[in-house]
């Protein structure tokens, strides 16, 4: 990765680097092909597939909730929610404990359009790495999200003390 080899004089760490130039790798490989396929699927965008992919992991639950899962704020998710609402792909209903609060689920045809998604992802994942074995893919999803995990944990240690980090 070019950054690591042009400038370690400068403190950094050349490991931690290279890591960080093939996570920023791979986010950009993933979304390429989201592009591509999300074209595919009704127009379905990124920010919508992510909100779908919530309710199918975790059910039903507030807008709110959907919010902090993605790290976004609760009116960018409102707005989402009325979006997909509109295209039959999830559905509100008001929330027993609550009626100021709706409950937002995941529709028959948001979950279908999910899976085709899903399904041509892993397809395509599957064929470009054939020569990996099932459990050599575990184990290279385990560190990944060990690598996300810590990012996310740095992020928020940043979030508290922006000047100093810590």
């Amino acid at each position: 990765m070019q950054l690591a080899r042009e400038a370690p004089e400068v403190g950094r760490d050349a490991a931690a680097q290279e890591l960080l130039e093939g996570v920023s790798s791979l986010v950009r490989a993933v979304r390429c092909i989201e592009h591509r396929q999300l074209a595919g699927v009704g127009g379905l965008r990124r920010s919508d597939a992510s909100v779908l992919k919530v309710l199918m992991k975790d059910g039903e639950q507030r807008g709110g909730e959907i919010a902090a899962k993605l790290g976004v704020d609760a009116s960018v998710v409102s707005r989402q929610v009325t979006a997909l609402e509109a295209d039959g792909l999830v559905s509100r209903r008001p929330d027993p404990a609550d009626a100021r609060v709706g409950l937002v689920s995941l529709s028959p045809r948001g979950k279908a359009q999910l899976e085709a998604l899903y399904s041509s992802y892993t397809q395509q994942l599957r064929a470009a790495l054939a020569d990996l074995d099932d459990d050599a893919m575990v184990a290279a999803a385990a560190t990944m999200q060990r690598v996300a995990h810590a990012i996310v944990e740095a992020n928020q240690v940043v979030r508290r003390n922006p000047k100093t980090g810590e």
